[in-house]
């Protein structure tokens, strides 16, 4: 529980390739949102991903935490991160814009990415790691090339 006992309220949590933050404006770009990884083989590395999370209605500095689990919660957190968000005023909204890199999945199936804050689960979204289906190529092997223009010899 916070100091208070009232935990903020999630607006969103948002897993994307690229966070892109405007340096005059603040605005923030998500990019490339997604809740699904394909992969040709396990284990996968994946080089980014990004989670960007929404909140409001904390009160003054509020402990959080940010997982990656995988669903059945057997393994250890693919990634785990603490910190806090300091809330001028309740009304006030907090944007956070997480970037890891390199994270590696052992498996296919089923993760999640969980926000708590004092050991409060606030929001959690789904990430499924899938096997890549091989794309049939563009042209069968025993295809033939249409035939050629006839030529005009006269």
């Amino acid at each position: 529980m916070s100091p208070t006992g009232l935990e903020p309220d999630v607006l969103s949590l948002i897993v994307c390739d690229q966070i892109i933050t405007d340096r005059v404006t603040g605005k923030q770009s998500l990019i490339g949102m997604f809740s699904t990884i394909h992969a040709a083989r396990f284990p996968v590395t994946q080089p980014q991903l990004c989670v960007y999370v929404s909140m409001t209605d904390g009160r003054s500095k509020t402990p959080v935490t940010i997982s990656i689990i995988d669903s059945e919660g057997v393994r250890q957190p693919i990634v785990k991160g603490d910190g806090f968000v300091d809330f001028k005023n309740p009304r006030a909204v907090a944007n956070l814009a997480l970037q890891f890199y390199g994270l590696r999945f052992p498996e296919p199936g089923e993760y999640r990415v969980q926000l708590y804050s004092d050991g409060t689960l606030l929001r959690e979204a789904r990430l499924m790691l899938a096997q890549a289906r091989r794309q049939p190529s563009q042209q069968p092997p025993d295809a033939t090339l249409p035939d050629e223009p006839p030529t005009d010899e006269t």
